[in-house]
């Protein structure tokens, strides 16, 4: 067997055994903290006296506040903003390890920064997958909050009944906001900052119509239930258009992804061939000829599926 295919098997054994160690210790700890609470124990784990600690210090620099808050709106919520970053780290190192036999230096940096990269971007797509999730709570939220006030409670009543019978993570945010409201935030101002923890049209619209509501009066229970039949139209629509632009992006990934596999399938067939193609000048220039097609092509189908509704 290649040195190549068992160095990148060992990387990804490597890789996916940080991951369940972490993930257990993780679980673990979690199940020693809640045993110790129910028994009323005065120990604390280890984590939480000193991996909290650590983590408090981390946060006052600003990778550290900008990580926590990902993993806050991504709804990861048991593992440290330290722990990420560590965990995260280690993954580089051994990827970075893993490849400097297989490929050129440069090249073995390069791609392990993509994958620090990719570990940004995965919390990136589990924030907005969670921003999609409370978009589409929308409809249900506007519906419930004219219920409410239409059987005579007031707006922060109805605010409160939503955060108890809507789901995560539409349940999450209303909960948040009703415990600003408990300490004296003003209505305006909870949900303007609401608005402002989760991007989204629909929701702008939604919270002007009860801030003008709120401030100024009207007829509220015919406009959230106006409200809740167009972002309920609003949604289906949107769900259609992915369902006809998935097909074409989904193409362009996996375009990519045969000529990265046919690379390394003629590596396997020729051992060193990667090694060579990426230290000698014209592999070199033919990988970036390659890289520069691919992104264009990925861009420009990012492009051209785009639809803002």
């Amino acid at each position: 067997m290649p040195l190549s295919v068992v160095l990148v098997g060992a990387v990804v054994v490597l890789i996916i055994g940080a991951i369940g160690v972490t993930s257990l210790a993780l679980g673990t700890a979690s199940q020693s903290d809640v045993v110790r609470s129910e028994r009323g124990a005065r120990g604390a784990s280890f984590r939480h006296t000193v991996i909290r600690r650590i983590n408090s210090a981390f946060l006052r620099f600003r990778v550290g506040e900008a990580l926590s808050t990902a993993l806050i709106q991504a709804n990861i919520r048991q593992i440290y903003a330290v722990e990420y970053f560590l965990g995260g780290l280690l993954v580089v190192l051994l990827v970075l390890v893993g490849l400097l036999n297989v490929v050129a230096p440069f090249y073995a940096v390069l791609l392990a920064a993509l994958v620090g990269w990719g570990l940004w971007a995965v919390l990136s797509y589990l924030r907005e997958r969670q921003r999609q999730k409370f978009i589409a709570q929308l409809p249900e939220f506007a519906r419930i909050m004219a219920n409410s006030t239409n059987a005579g409670l007031s707006m922060s009543s109805s605010l409160r009944v939503a955060a108890h019978e809507l789901a995560d993570p539409a349940g999450r945010e209303l909960t948040i906001l009703e415990r600003e409201l408990a300490v004296g935030t003003p209505l305006d101002v909870g949900l303007e900052r609401m608005s402002d923890r989760i991007k989204g049209r629909d929701l702008d619209v939604l919270v002007s119509t009860l801030v003008i509501s709120q401030r100024a009066g009207g007829s509220l229970i015919s406009a959230l239930r106006g409200l809740s039949t167009t972002l309920e139209d609003r949604k289906e629509t949107r769900r259609e258009v992915k369902t006809i632009v998935t097909q074409s992006s989904f193409t362009g990934y996996l375009v990519v992804a045969f000529g990265v596999g046919f690379v390394l399938v003629m590596n396997m067939m020729t051992p060193g061939l990667l090694y060579k193609l990426t230290s000698t000048v014209i592999g070199q220039i033919a990988i970036v000829l390659a890289a520069i097609a691919y992104a264009a092509g990925l861009l420009m189908i990012h492009r051209l599926t785009r639809v803002k509704l």
